[in-house]
């Protein structure tokens, strides 16, 4: 008897209501529990999280190299490890000299460039402050200590609270690299047993409904694997588009804007404009018509990234309405600040997935209208890190 039968009481002799009310309470104040609980363990959530998105970014170079063969997928797993950490090794070699090269340009010419900024600054400032009427005007001219040279070299006899701020961002450096550590290891037990937490889940569902909650999570596995390996090939291909475009264009730093244009894409909503911004900023130290041409430049990458690249990668299975992105963008920075904000968008489309699923079974009993919008079908076992069990395999 499927969930569809269940819930239009077919078969069922629904309880009363006062059973209905206590089941309803118990299943509040555990749920309140265990988002207590969620919080209080949250650094721990996000080290798992960080080792189920390695593992899903992973599990296609795994399927490859082990053939879908349950005796090589430990070799696969190796394989696929030392594939990503030679790569990167390579990347980093080859690209070493040129990036640090730009490193040491930039860092010789940025005190000049902030001087001219600051003259620009101060210029614009007067400018403005001669055109407002007599009694807007202000009291005092800017001193040196109002511009950015200035307050850099205000600051210099006070390094103590810098020393003790560097101090700190040094054993947060190191707390984040024991976190990809583990994320890491959690990543590879993952990928050794991928049905494992899935065999942990079944047992505590019902029989009845194991095979409901096997569509249910098979369709919520689709849609992260896709939401994954999809932002993996956006950012490294609008990254390294970026930064050979740059680089032909003559533009200084183009590798390393290449970089931070990539990284930023992982940022919903916002990360695209943090790196055009960063990009044509640069760019205009050079010439305002190179800027133009960089900022034109970004607008067709994203272009080509938002209408080609991202629906071949992801296809359907993460299809939000802008608006939900932006909703869910801004309900993830006030719970979360900067990990909501990389959270909102994969919960969101989970969340999707759960009521696509619930709704269609769920209307007929309150008298609503069934929704026209189908379910994500499930793939095959291996779509995702942790795919599905064997159908009729549970226990």
């Amino acid at each position: 008897m499927g969930l569809n039968d269940r819930l239009s009481g077919q078969g069922v002799e629904r309880p009363d209501a006062l059973t209905r009310i206590g089941r309803f309470l118990t299943f509040f104040a555990v749920g309140a529990v265990a988002l207590w609980l969620l919080y209080k363990i949250r650094a721990v959530v996000l080290v798992l999280i960080a080792g189920v998105a390695i593992a899903y970014a992973l599990a296609p170079l795994v399927k490859a190299f082990s053939a879908n063969r349950p005796r090589l997928r430990p070799l696969g797993i190796a394989l696929a490890y030392l594939a990503v950490f030679g790569g990167l090794a390579a990347a980093s070699v080859l690209g070493f000299r040129p990036v640090a090269s730009d490193v040491r340009v930039f860092a010789a010419t940025l005190p000049g460039s902030v001087q001219r900024f600051d003259a620009w600054l101060a210029h614009a400032s007067a400018s403005l402050r001669h055109a407002l009427p007599p009694e807007l005007q202000p009291q005092r001219e800017p001193s040196t200590g109002d511009t950015i040279v200035g307050k850099v070299q205000s600051a210099a006899p006070n390094l103590g609270p810098y020393v003790a701020r560097v101090a700190t961002m040094g054993e947060s450096f190191v707390t984040l690299l024991t976190a990809g550590a583990l994320a890491l290891i959690i990543s590879a037990f993952i990928l050794g047993d991928p049905a494992y937490l899935q065999r942990q889940v079944f047992r505590v569902i019902p029989v009845a409904f194991r095979a409901d909650a096997e569509t249910l999570l098979g369709e919520i596995d689709i849609v992260l694997a896709a939401y994954v390996r999809g932002q993996i090939v956006i950012a490294v291909g609008v990254g390294a588009a970026a930064a050979l475009a740059m680089r032909l264009m003559g533009v200084k730093y183009a590798l390393i804007l290449g970089v931070f244009t990539a990284v930023t894409q992982f940022i919903p909503q916002v990360g695209g404009a943090i790196g055009m911004i960063g990009a044509v900023a640069l760019a205009s130290l050079q010439s305002p018509a190179l800027a133009l041409a960089v900022l034109i430049l970004y607008a067709v990458l994203y272009e080509i990234s938002g209408h080609v690249l991202a629906p071949l990668v992801m296809g359907q299975a993460v299809k939000l309405n802008p608006l939900v992105i932006l909703l869910a963008t801004m309900v993830g920075i006030v719970l979360g600040g900067v990990v909501g904000l990389l959270l909102s968008v994969p919960v969101a489309a989970v969340l999707k997935v759960v009521w696509n699923f619930f709704y269609p079974r769920l209307a007929p009993r309150w008298g609503l209208e069934p929704s026209p919008v189908r379910p994500v079908p499930a793939t095959s076992p291996e779509h995702g890190a942790g795919s599905a069990l064997p159908p009729r395999a549970r226990g």
